[in-house]
């Protein structure tokens, strides 16, 4: 994983949530308006390199995690994350 942490946004953004989403901490990403499809394939897409731990998480639990808790997941640095 690179040392440069993305913002949440920019993190999202592969998954077309629109800037003034305001849910996402409380929306299950199996509800996500991108669909199933989309939302499994970022998370394979960004998977790739993640300790295994931390990918055996995303997906034993992708259905009922929010945006958010894969951003604090894949990112446990990011400011905001020890909040």
């Amino acid at each position: 994983m690179s040392s440069d942490i993305p913002t949440f946004q920019e993190f999202v953004r592969p998954v077309h949530i629109p800037d003034t989403l305001s849910d996402h901490e409380t929306t299950p990403l199996s509800r996500l308006a991108a669909g199933d499809y989309a939302v499994l394939a970022w998370l394979d897409q960004i998977g790739d390199g993640l300790p295994a731990d931390v990918e055996a998480d995303l997906v034993a639990s992708w259905d009922r995690l929010t945006l958010r808790d894969v951003y604090l997941l894949v990112h446990p640095t990011a400011e905001g994350a020890q909040a």
